[in-house]
């Protein structure tokens, strides 16, 4: 994958949907990762940010956000006391595994089920 660094001018339509859902998860562009690499069609960087479920509650934003606006999200390794963030938007709900996104509800009704989503 190619390791260039983006800014909000030279990033695609769909790299800003997944730059934009970092910024809110993060609650504004000034505390969002300040370096975004190109990945594929996505995005990636790289936070020392505890990503968790509740008192520090990033992870749980990132999967509900993440859901609402189709965004395929992927937590990799990315150095000593950093997780990496990948991200590439989706076209919608319906579609090949590859393209589609579920909703939360859709998400959660088949975990609890025992299905992959």
């Amino acid at each position: 994958m190619s390791e260039k660094v983006l800014t909000r001018k030279t990033m695609t339509e769909k790299q800003v949907a997944c730059f934009d859902l970092l910024c809110e998860v993060f609650r504004g562009e000034h505390h969002a990762p300040d370096k975004i690499y190109e990945w594929g069609n996505g995005i990636r960087c790289s936070t020392w940010t505890s990503l968790s479920t509740f008192d520090f509650d990033y992870l749980t934003r990132l999967v509900v956000l993440a859901h609402d606006r189709c965004i395929r999200v992927e937590l990799v390794q990315s150095g000593p006391r950093r997780i990496g963030i990948v991200l590439h938007k989706r076209e919608g709900r319906d579609g090949q595994v590859r393209a589609r996104h579920p909703t939360i509800e859709d998400a959660i009704a088949k975990v609890r089920a025992g299905r992959a989503p």
